[in-house]
């Protein structure tokens, strides 16, 4: 809201953006927050791994079950949502397009929901093992969905 504020109002803008602002600092300073949000998360989530390996155990089959669907059988879903969106017209028929699309679907789950189990205090030690395991994963199940994906929108 605040950056809403500053750039919509004339004022605002020319005391807070552009080379040329007095106080260009406080834009300088929010740019900087926002670039180290990711890297920071991600420490946040490894310094939980610690409390995830000493924590409560996940069962092994709970951490199959969650990677199955996540680069299984969401990646298929896909594939069926964006050809039926594609069939209807909902979605542009541009290969790169459809290859983003595509690819939302094989990708690990979001880092922010570790954030979320921090703030509610419920789940991290869970999470943690379950992230280390989906993030491990990752990089054989995107190339391989990658793959599909480039063969199926050429």
């Amino acid at each position: 809201i605040v950056g809403f504020i500053a750039g919509t109002i004339p004022p605002f803008r020319k005391v807070l953006i552009g080379d040329s602002a007095p106080l260009r600092v406080v834009e300088d300073s929010a740019y900087f927050v926002g670039e180290s949000a990711i890297t920071i998360t991600t420490l946040i989530v490894g310094a939980n791994l610690l409390k995830g390996f000493r924590g409560p155990k996940v069962p092994i089959s709970v951490i199959i079950g969650i990677t199955a669907v996540r680069y299984i059988i969401l990646p298929i879903l896909g594939v069926g949502f964006i050809k039926c969106a594609v069939h209807f017209g909902a979605v542009n028929s541009d290969p790169l397009y459809k290859f983003v699309l595509l690819l939302q679907f094989a990708l690990p789950p979001a880092i922010n929901i570790g954030t979320m189990t921090q703030l509610f205090g419920a789940g991290e030690a869970e999470y943690s093992v379950i992230m280390l395991w989906t993030y491990a994963l990752a990089s054989v199940s995107v190339m391989l969905w990658s793959a599909f994906f480039m063969w199926l929108v050429k």
